[in-house]
C-alpha cells in the first residue's frame, strides 16, 4: 500500500530509484534459482545479512537513501504498481511478519501511454518459458565453480538418470534385432558348399564343383526317400506312386526345404586384358599372352570377348560381352588378393536344375574361364519365412596370376522386413524414442558449444558425446534408406520373379549399420564414466591414464621400434614358407598373437632350423620378458600413486552426502533431523575452496541448515579448542591483524619490491576477496605463524596440495561432534528450565 503521507513527487522519486534502465532485461538463471532453493530448503528467510561468500561488495548494487537498504539495479519494472521489498527473500517465499522491512508501491506516471507500458504477463511468461527450457537442458558443464554443491549433485544425478534411460533405449534397439538364428542360418548354408570348396585348387575342380555340389545345394527338387518298385504310397502333392524319390512341388522347392530362393542364381566373371603386363624381350617369341594380376585398370572391357562360341543355345549374350557395374547392378567385392569391381560377364542360371546344368555345360565346353580370368562369383539370395531372415550368399573364386584358385564363402544374414509382429512395433516405438533422445542431446550439446566455444572440444567426454550423436544420426539415416530400398527391390522381384535379384547393396548397408550400432553401443557404455565422475573411485581409470600418458608415450616409441624390426626380419626370413609371415601386415599380427601366447613354433623351426629358434627366443626375451613388464610396471606404479592421492584427499561434498542431506530433510519433517550431518557438511563446504574454515564461511553454511547464531558461535568456539581443527580454522580478526603485521614487515625488509616484480600490474589491484584472495591470505598467515619467510601464494598452494596427503582430514574431527551436540542439548534444556522458573 502507498504511504498516505508521501507526496506525488516522492512517489515519482521512489519509482525512479527502482526502475531499471531502458533496454535492460532481467534474465532468470535456473541454476541460481535451484541454488537458492537448496540454500534455504525450509523456506525461511535469512534477514541477518546478504550472502557474499567472497566478502566483497557487489558493484551492481546501489543503496536506496530513503530505505537504507540495497536495491538491485537490474530489477524488472512491473506494470502500474511495483512492489519493492527490501532485503533478501526467496523466490515465491512469504515475507517474515516479524521483520521491519518496508514495502513501497510505485505508480506509473499517468503521462506514459498504456500501450507503451511493459506487459507484466508477457515478461513473466517469457521468463517462465526461458527458465523451463534452460532447466530441461541444464548440464554440469553449464555450471560454474561457485555453484552450490547440492545443485551440482542434483544436476549430475538428473543427467545420469536421463543418460541411463538413453543407454537402455540404444541397447534394446540394437540387441532386440539379433538372435542365435542368425548364426545357425549362416552356418547351415555354409555347410552345403564350404567343405567341398576348400578342396578346390585348380580350374578342373571348379567345373566339377559347379556341375555337382553347387547344383545339388541350390536345387532341392526331390525329397529324401528312395522309393520302391512296388508300393502303394503316393507322393505328397502329386498323384504318382513313390517308386523313386518323390518330387517336390514347384511352389515348395526351397533350399534345405526351408529357404525360398529369391529370383535365380547368377554367375559373374572378371578378366584382365591380354598384354596388360610387359613381356621381356628374351621371352617375347615364346610367350604370346600376358595377363597381369587383377586391377580395375587392367580389366578387359572389350565389348566382345575372344574367342566367341561357335554355337550358343542355353547361354545368354551377356555371358560373352563385358558390362559395367551399372548394367550388372552389382557392387564391388573384397577378396583375399584384391578388391574386385561390379562389372564383368554375367550369366543367369535357371529356376530348374536340369536347365542350369545345361547352361554350365555350355559355358564349360566353350572355355568361358581361360587364362585371363581373375574372378568368378556365384550370387544368390534366400529367404527363411520361419525366422524372417534373408541370407545374401556369394561364393567367389579368385584366380591369381600364379595359377590355381582361392575359394571363399561370404554369407550375410540380414533382417530387411523389420516391422511385422507386435514386438516389432515395440521396436519401432523405441526407435522413435531414440530419435527424440538424439534431438534432446543435439540441443544440449549445441547450448554447451555456445557457452564454452572452442574450449568445449578440449574435453574427452564432449568428444565422446559428438561421436555418439554423429553415429546415431547416421544410423537413423541408414535405417530410413534401407526401408525405402527394400520396398523397391521387392517390387522389382515380384514383377520379374525369374530374374536375378541383387540384394548385395542392401546387405552391405545393413552390415555397415551393424558395425555402426556395435561401435555406438561401445562408446555409449564408455561414456558412462563421464556421468560417474562425481565418485572419486570412478576417476581412478582416467586419472591413471592421464598421469602415465608421458611415460606411456615414450614407452610406445621404444616398443614399436623393436616390434617393427622383428616384424620385418620375420617377413624376410619366413615370408616364402610360413603363411603367417606371407606379408608384412600378417607378420605384425602374428607377433601380436605371440605376445598373447598364440604361436606356432614348429613351422618356424621347419622353415629354418637355425634362424627360426634364434628369432623366436630373442623376440620372446626382448618383447615378452622386458618390454611387456616395463609396460605393466608403468601402469602399476601410476595406479598406486593415483589411488594414494585419491585416498589422501580432503573430504568434499559428494553424491553420498547429497543423498544423506535428502534423507536428513525427510527426517526433519518427522522431527528427527540429524544435526551432526549438517555440521559435517557445513565444515566440508567451508574448507572445500581453500582448505581453511573461517567464522563467516561456517556461519553461512550452518545458517542454511537453520542453526541459530548462538549455536554457530558455540560450534566455532569449540572448534577453536580442538587441536585437529587448529590447522584449518582461522579467526577473521586475527587474520586481518596478521595481514597488517606481515605487510609492515615486508615493507621494512624491502620484500615488497620483489613482490611487485612477481605480480606486475596485479599488485595495485590485489583482490581482497574470492578464492584467490583467500588463498593468498592463507599463505601469508601460515608463513607468519611459523616465523618463516613468506612464499608467493601460488608457490605456497602448490606445496599445500602436496602436503594435503600427509595432513589430517576433516573427517576425524567429527568424532567429537556427538559430545558437542549433547552439551548443546543440555544448554537448551537448562535455558528452558530457567524460562519456566
Amino acid at each position: 500500500m502507498e504511504d498516505e503521507n508521501e507526496t506525488p513527487e516522492e512517489v515519482q522519486d521512489n519509482k525512479e530509484d527502482v526502475e531499471e534502465t531502458p533496454g535492460d532485461e532481467e534474465t532468470s538463471d535456473p541454476q541460481d534459482d535451484a541454488q537458492e532453493g537448496e540454500d534455504n530448503p525450509d523456506g525461511e528467510e535469512n534477514l541477518d545479512e546478504e550472502e557474499n561468500p567472497d566478502g566483497e561488495e557487489n558493484p551492481d548494487e546501489e543503496v536506496d537513501p530513503e530505505a537504507g537498504e540495497e536495491v538491485a539495479e537490474d530489477e524488472e519494472p512491473v506494470d502500474d504498481v511495483v512492489d519493492v521489498e527490501l532485503g533478501i527473500r526467496e523466490e515465491g517465499g512469504e515475507p517474515d511478519p516479524g521483520s521491519e522491512l518496508q514495502t513501497k508501491q510505485v505508480a506509473w506516471d499517468e503521462s506514459v501511454p498504456s500501450d507503451q507500458r511493459p506487459d507484466p504477463g508477457k515478461g513473466q511468461d517469457k521468463a517462465l518459458l526461458r527458465k523451463m527450457l534452460s532447466g530441461m537442458w541444464a548440464s554440469k558443464e553449464m555450471l560454474n565453480e561457485t555453484t552450490d554443491k547440492q545443485v551440482v549433485m542434483k544436476t549430475t544425478l538428473r543427467e545420469l538418470i536421463i543418460y541411463c534411460m538413453f543407454l537402455f533405449v540404444i541397447v534394446y534397439m540394437t540387441f532386440s534385432q539379433y538372435s542365435k538364428d542368425y548364426f545357425y542360418l549362416r552356418d547351415r548354408i555354409a555347410t552345403l558348399f564350404q567343405a567341398d570348396m576348400d578342396k578346390l585348387t585348380e580350374v578342373r575342380g571348379f567345373w566339377d564343383f559347379a556341375e555337382g555340389k553347387l547344383l545339388d545345394g541350390l536345387y532341392w527338387e526331390t525329397l529324401y526317400n528312395n522309393g520302391r518298385p512296388t508300393t502303394r504310397f503316393i507322393c505328397p502333392g502329386s498323384r504318382s506312386l513313390a517308386r523313386g524319390p518323390c518330387p517336390v512341388p514347384p511352389t515348395d522347392r526351397n533350399v534345405m526345404y526351408e529357404n525360398r530362393m529369391l529370383g535365380v542364381p547368377r554367375i559373374r566373371q572378371l578378366r584382365t586384358a591380354n598384354n596388360s603386363c610387359p613381356i621381356l624381350p628374351d621371352f617375347s617369341k615364346a610367350i604370346k599372352r600376358c595377363h597381369a594380376p587383377y586391377s580395375m585398370a587392367y580389366e578387359d572391357t572389350s565389348e566382345l570377348r575372344f574367342p566367341q562360341p561357335q554355337f550358343r543355345k542355353y547361354t545368354s549374350e551377356d555371358a560373352w560381352r563385358y558390362q559395367d557395374a551399372v548394367a550388372t547392378q552389382s557392387s564391388s567385392t573384397t577378396g583375399t588378393l584384391s578388391t574386385y569391381g561390379g562389372g564383368g560377364n554375367v550369366q543367369n542360371l535357371h529356376f530348374q536344375k536340369n536347365e542350369s546344368a545345361a547352361i554350365l555345360a555350355e559355358l564349360k565346353q566353350n572355355l568361358w574361364i581361360d587364362q585371363g580370368t581373375r574372378f568368378v562369383a556365384i550370387d544368390f539370395t534366400v529367404y527363411n519365412g520361419n525366422i524372417n531372415l534373408f541370407a545374401v550368399c556369394k561364393l567367389f573364386f579368385e584366380f591369381p596370376a600364379t595359377g590355381g584358385l582361392l575359394p571363399t564363402v561370404d554369407i550375410q544374414i540380414v533382417n530387411l522386413l523389420k516391422y511385422n509382429e507386435g514386438t516389432d512395433y515395440v521396436l519401432m516405438g523405441v526407435e522413435v524414442l531414440f530419435a527424440a533422445f538424439i534431438i534432446y542431446y543435439l540441443i544440449e550439446e549445441g547450448l554447451e558449444v555456445k557457452a564454452h566455444g572452442i574450449a568445449y572440444f578440449m574435453n574427452v567426454g564432449n568428444i565422446l558425446d559428438i561421436v555418439v550423436l554423429g553415429v546415431s544420426v547416421t544410423q537413423i539415416l541408414l535405417n530410413f534408406i534401407n526401408f525405402v530400398m527394400v520396398q523397391q527391390v521387392l517390387d522389382t522381384l515380384l514383377q520379374l520373379p525369374y530374374e536375378y535379384a541383387d540384394f548385395s547393396q542392401l546387405s552391405n548397408q545393413v552390415k555397415a549399420l551393424t558395425y555402426l550400432s556395435g561401435f555406438n553401443v561401445f562408446v555409449a557404455w564408455i561414456k558412462v564414466f563421464k556421468y560417474l565422475s562425481f565418485n572419486k573411485t570412478m576417476n581412478q581409470l582416467s586419472g591413471t591414464l592421464s598421469a602415465c600418458s608421458k611415460d606411456l608415450s615414450g614407452f610406445t616409441v621404444m616398443f614399436f621400434i623393436i616390434f617393427f624390426s622383428f616384424a620385418e626380419l620375420g617377413y624376410l626370413l619366413f615370408g616364402t614358407q610360413v603363411v603367417d609371415f606371407r606379408d608384412l601386415t600378417n607378420a605384425c599380427f602374428t607377433l601380436f598373437r605371440t605376445i598373447l601366447g598364440d604361436f606356432n613354433f614348429v613351422v618356424i623351426e621347419q622353415a629354418d632350423w637355425i634362424f627360426g629358434p634364434l628369432y623366436f627366443l630373442s623376440y620372446i626375451f626382448f618383447v615378452f620378458f622386458v618390454l611387456l613388464n616395463v609396460f605393466l610396471a608403468i601402469i602399476n606404479d601410476t595406479y598406486g600413486e593415483v589411488k594414494a592421492d585419491i585416498k589422501s584427499r580432503k573430504p568434499a561434498f559428494q553424491m553420498g552426502d547429497f543423498f544423506m542431506v535428502g534423507m536428513n530433510n525427510m527426517k526433519n519433517k518427522a522431527g528427527i533431523r540429524d544435526r551432526k550431518l549438517d555440521v559435517e557438511n557445513a565444515v566440508k563446504r567451508a574448507a572445500e575452496d581453500d582448505g581453511f574454515v573461517t567464522y563467516q564461511e561456517l556461519r553461512e553454511n550452518l545458517k542454511h541448515s537453520n542453526f541459530s547464531d548462538l549455536e554457530v558461535d558455540l560450534f566455532f568456539d569449540i572448534f577453536k579448542e580442538d587441536p585437529q581443527m587448529a590447522g584449518i580454522l582461522i579467526d577473521e580478526d586475527e587474520k586481518r591483524e596478521q595481514e597488517l603485521e606481515e605487510e609492515r614487515i615486508l615493507k621494512l625488509e624491502g620484500l615488497l619490491d620483489d613482490e611487485d616484480e612477481q605480480d606486475g600490474d596485479n599488485q595495485n589491484s590485489r583482490p581482497m576477496s574470492g578464492k584467490h584472495a583467500r588463498q593468498s591470505r592463507s599463505a601469508r598467515i601460515k608463513a607468519a605463524k611459523f616465523g618463516e619467510e613468506p612464499l608467493p601464494a601460488n608457490r605456497f598452494y602448490e606445496l599445500q596440495e602436496r602436503m594435503a596427503r600427509m595432513e589430517a582430514t576433516v573427517g576425524p574431527i567429527m568424532i567429537n561432534l556427538d559430545t558437542l551436540l549433547e552439551r548443546l542439548d543440555d544448554m537448551k534444556k537448562s535455558e528452558m528450565r530457567k524460562r519456566r522458573n
